[in-house]
Formats: structure tokens, C-alpha cells, sequence
């Protein structure tokens, strides 16, 4: 009934066994120049889809992701800075398989009559909270339907969750827009994921209980009105108060002001037309940027990141999946959640940065985020091609993945929403530029480790 997972590390793996404290020396023994882009890609998958035995911390949480965004950013790095960039993806692989207690390959893969039948499966593990079950089957689905079945039947158990820092509808998104096709070994990224899920399968959003999101009332409101009342609400709602800092925590918090039933209950009642539901996640994304922009540094790092993220992710599984209206309203607790909570003023949806004096989007990335993003945003259009390509670039040969994952859905809303491309630009080289800062290109190699190595105590992700 069940045939063993083909994964592990093979003759020609080059990368098992790398020690963290000799990165930069073993990517030049080992040869790993050699190796194209996907093999690299291929290799380090291999190693950073094991789960962790303890749980989740920031860094195995964000590990396979990690990797992926930065596979998908590659293409667009400089080529003179392309050995750092892939050295980053070898730093995270080599502290993965050295520090981290590792699960082992899993045995229980099988084959389904029909593609009904694994989505029965999938449900009942799911709802049972069987962990390993769901972990085996999201594998098993992977090989056997394909990569997009697979996103389409995890997408409505991602979306709601409030475990693993709602951050598995990340991976799979990242999972279809960098690793298509992928097949099972890069599908085992989401092994941690579909743990996360089943682990706590009522740790879900509480916002638009009891409402059908389907709707059976169509809305009578243009999409250029709907995105302007989202953007008006999104503004300043009314404030609540965070304890810790966790994203589940975060989003628990925003849900008890009640603002997300209070400002949308009404809105997601209703049978939403595509052009609706576009013009709706425009305004969603636009307040995210723009929170970015006009807020304090302080939350920018791990705060406004993820409040583009987040609905970002939703975003791009909607394009992919029937549940578009789902994905919505996940991007609405997440945007209304955050604004409740870490905003400390109204945003100016009219705003835009001063320009600055005459230099280069590198100078001014140098310079302070706040001119990286006045550069940016007045540039001209025949510049918009090489500032992607610096912003990619910056950003791949840092070790911060908050910064990587930012940048590359930043770059990737300018192809959903470009008339508002030099905001998100904008949003990507404010992050850029903030930690540009913090690791100065100099000190690049030695900072490797950072944010990497954690201590074996370290907080678990509820």
C-alpha cells in the first residue's frame, strides 16, 4: 500500500555536511560554482524540507521559504554578485541540516483512486488533527495530481489558520510562482506546513463567522468605488492593543476590536464579481505598501513586512484557485489586523515622497530609506527594469529573509497593479535601505550566521 519517499541526500550532493563555520571555503571546494541555479536550488530543498523535531522557530519556519524566494529572485541578481547570492541559500541549508534535531523521511506515500478521494483523505486528517497523515498525504498528492492540485486543496486550510504565523499559504504560493513544476522533493518543502496545519486545525480566524462566502446577493458597486471605501476604511481604523509580538497573537488581537466584521461584514456578505474582488486586494496591498512608507522604522523590519506579505501571498493563490473570495477575506482580517494594531496615525493615500537631490538608486539606498523610496518613486520608466534588478540584488546578498520575501512581492505587484508600480518599488528599497544599513556590503560575509543560528531554547512559533 505504501512505496518509501525517494529523498535523501545522494552521491552527487554537494552541500550535505557543509559546516556553517566554513561556508564561504566549502562553496569554493566543493565546487558549488558548477552547479546551475535549479541543481543548487535542487540540493539545498533536499535538506531544508525536513521538519524539525521540537517545533517551529523563526528560522525553520522560514527556512523553505527562504529558499524559494530567493530562488525566484535569481534571475533578476547581477551577475558579478550571483556566487553571494547563491552562498546565502548555501549559509541557510548548511546551519538547517547542522543545528536543527531533524524528522526523518517519511515512509506513508501512496497512490489514490481519484483526485476526489485525496481530497477526502486530505479533510479527514486535516480535521482530525493528524499531523504526520497530513504531512504523508500532501506528498502523496503532489506526485500523483501535480503541484497546482495539491495548492488548490491546501489553499482553503491555509488561508484561515492562525498557526505557523499564517504562514503557510506563503509557502504554497512561493511553492507554485518559483518551483513549477515541482514534483514531490521540492513539494516536501510544505512538510512543516502541513504539520503546522493539522497540529492546531481550530487555531483559525474568528472575523465573518457564519457568513456564506460565497454570497447571494450581488453587489452593486463598481470596482474603482469598492477599492476606494477599502482604502477609506483601511485608513485609520479603531486601535487596539498587542501583547507579544507573534503574527497569532497580532492577528487575535486586531480580530477583538471587532473592526474586520464591523468595516467588511457587510462586503463579504455579498456575491463579488472578479473586478470587484480585483479592485479589492489593489486597495488591500496599496494600504500595506503605504503603511511601509509612512510609518515609524520600528515596525518596518518584522511588522509592515509581513502586512504585505501576508495578503501578497493570498493574492497570488487567488489567481490560481476557486476560493478567490476566501482569499479576500483572509487579506482583510490580515491588512485590518494590522492597521489595528501597529498603526500609530492615518495614512495619506494621497502621499508621495519630495524628490531628492541628483544620484543613483544605489547612493540613495545608502543614503536612508526615506530617500531610496523618494528615488525610486520618481524615477523614470526606462530605469524601472535596472532598479528591479538592484533592489533584487540587494536583497539576495543579505541574510535577512524578511527582506527577501518583501522585495519579491513587491517586484511581483508590478505586474498585478501597475499603475501603482513606483509604490511598491518604493515599499521594496525602504526595507532595502533600512537594511542595507544594518549589514553594510562589507560585513556581508561574516554576518552568514546571523539570524540563522538560534539556541536550542529558542521560542517556538505557537
Amino acid at each position: 500500500m505504501y512505496a518509501k519517499e525517494v529523498m535523501g541526500t545522494s552521491n552527487s550532493h554537494r552541500i550535505a555536511g557543509i559546516d556553517p563555520k566554513n561556508v564561504e571555503d566549502e562553496y569554493q571546494d566543493r565546487a558549488l560554482r558548477e552547479l546551475t541555479d535549479a541543481e543548487l536550488f535542487d540540493q539545498v530543498c533536499r535538506i531544508v524540507a525536513r521538519p524539525p523535531m521540537r517545533g517551529l522557530t523563526s528560522f525553520t519556519l522560514h527556512a523553505p521559504l527562504e529558499v524559494m524566494a530567493r530562488y525566484g529572485l535569481m534571475r533578476l541578481v547581477d551577475p558579478s554578485d550571483r556566487e553571494l547570492a547563491r552562498l546565502q541559500m548555501v549559509a541557510s541549508a548548511a546551519v538547517y541540516g547542522h543545528q536543527v534535531d531533524l524528522m526523518s523521511a517519511l515512509t506513508r506515500v501512496h497512490s489514490f483512486s481519484d483526485a476526489n478521494t485525496a481530497a477526502g483523505e486530505l479533510a479527514a486528517a486535516f480535521t482530525s488533527g493528524d499531523a504526520e497523515c497530513t504531512e504523508a498525504l500532501v506528498l502523496s498528492i503532489a506526485l500523483q495530481f501535480g503541484t497546482k492540485s495539491l495548492v488548490n486543496l491546501l489553499t482553503p486550510l491555509a488561508l484561515p489558520t492562525l498557526t505557523g504565523a499564517s504562514h503557510s499559504h506563503i509557502g504554497l504560493w512561493l511553492l507554485l510562482r518559483h518551483a513549477e513544476p515541482a514534483g514531490v522533493e521540492n513539494a516536501s518543502l510544505l512538510r512543516a506546513a502541513a504539520r503546522a496545519l493539522a497540529a492546531d486545525p481550530t487555531g483559525q480566524m474568528t472575523s465573518f463567522q457564519g457568513m456564506s462566502i460565497q454570497g447571494t446577493q450581488r453587489l452593486e458597486t463598481s470596482p474603482e468605488q469598492v477599492c476606494q471605501e477599502i482604502l477609506d476604511k483601511l485608513a485609520n481604523p479603531a486601535k487596539g492593543t498587542l501583547g507579544r509580538q507573534s503574527i497569532r497573537e497580532l492577528v487575535e488581537a486586531g480580530e477583538k476590536t471587532g473592526n474586520v466584521d464591523s468595516l467588511f461584514g457587510d462586503f463579504i456578505r455579498h456575491d463579488l464579481s472578479q473586478p470587484q474582488i480585483d479592485a479589492a486586494f489593489r486597495a488591500v496591498l496599496q494600504v500595506s505598501a503605504h503603511s511601509m512608507l509612512q510609518h515609524d522604522l520600528e515596525q518596518a523590519k518584522f511588522g509592515w513586512s509581513h502586512c504585505l506579505n501576508l495578503p501578497q501571498s493570498a493574492f497570488g493563490l487567488s489567481s490560481v484557485t476557486t476560493d478567490r473570495k476566501l482569499a479576500l477575506a483572509a487579506a482583510l482580517v490580515w491588512v485590518t489586523a494590522y492597521r489595528s494594531v501597529l498603526s500609530d496615525r492615518a495614512l495619506d493615500l494621497s502621499w508621495h515622497p519630495h524628490p531628492v537631490k541628483e544620484a543613483s538608486v544605489l547612493e540613495a539606498l545608502q543614503t536612508s530609506p526615506a530617500a531610496a523610496a523618494s528615488r525610486v518613486w520618481h524615477a523614470a520608466d526606462d530605469e524601472l527594469s535596472a532598479i528591479r534588478s538592484v533592489l533584487a540584488t540587494e536583497a539576495s546578498i543579505r541574510n535577512d529573509i524578511h527582506l527577501v520575501k518583501y522585495t519579491r512581492a513587491c517586484l511581483d505587484m508590478g505586474t498585478f497593479d501597475p499603475e501603482h508600480v513606483r509604490l511598491y518599488l518604493a515599499a521594496a528599497a525602504h526595507l532595502c535601505a533600512l537594511w542595507m544599513a544594518e549589514v553594510p556590503r562589507a560585513t556581508i560575509p561574516e554576518a552568514l550566521l546571523v539570524g540563522r543560528i538560534t539556541p536550542r531554547n529558542a521560542v517556538l512559533i505557537p
